[in-house]
């Protein structure tokens, strides 16, 4: 298949939060109950077709996903997947607070080794509500600091899985676009 555009983004957090889960629901639509950690990085791909608000033109963009591992010991090598990417999802899980209070950290981790890229921060594991200790407002708040999109998920049942790979991959055209003219 023939596509406009090929873009690498990254999806960045914690250990655990569900990153892969995450990953995996939008390019197989699959889910597996059980946790397996990722060593170093995951690599996957899916071709999206993105019709920006108010414009007529439908690029086809091939994504590659980079999945990397969230645990302290592959951060001696996570910089090196971090080269080349043009967006990034940044990740917490709502029943996890640390993560959260570690968003500081990985979003500090993508603006030095990518600079200024678009980021979307995700909420993982909305379908455990009944676990939560990070509120919505929580999220919400903290992506309106950073001037970035904001969305609470679950790879479980699906729910804002696709929107926050289409949203990220709308902004990543949008800014190559911007730079074309």
């Amino acid at each position: 298949m023939t596509f406009d555009y090929l873009f690498k983004v990254i999806v960045v957090g914690d250990g655990a939060v569900g990153k892969t889960a995450l990953t995996r629901k939008f390019t197989t639509g699959q889910f597996r109950e059980s946790y397996k950690m990722t060593i170093g990085v995951d690599f996957s791909i899916k071709i999206l077709k993105i019709q920006r608000k108010g414009k007529s033109k439908i690029s086809t963009v091939k994504l590659q996903i980079w999945d990397t591992g969230g645990q302290e010991r592959f951060s001696y090598v996570r910089p090196l997947y971090y080269r080349g990417a043009l967006g990034a999802l940044c990740c917490y899980d709502i029943t996890n607070r640390k993560s959260f209070l570690n968003l500081p950290k990985w979003f500090a981790d993508i603006e030095k080794h990518c600079g200024n890229i678009p980021a979307v921060l995700i909420a993982t594991k909305k379908d455990i509500e009944e676990l939560r200790v990070v509120g919505l407002d929580e999220g919400q708040s903290f992506a309106k600091e950073k001037g970035i999109p904001f969305f609470e998920t679950s790879a479980k049942d699906g729910t804002n899985v696709g929107d926050t790979f289409n949203d990220l991959t709308a902004h990543i055209v949008d800014d190559v676009e911007a730079l074309e003219l």
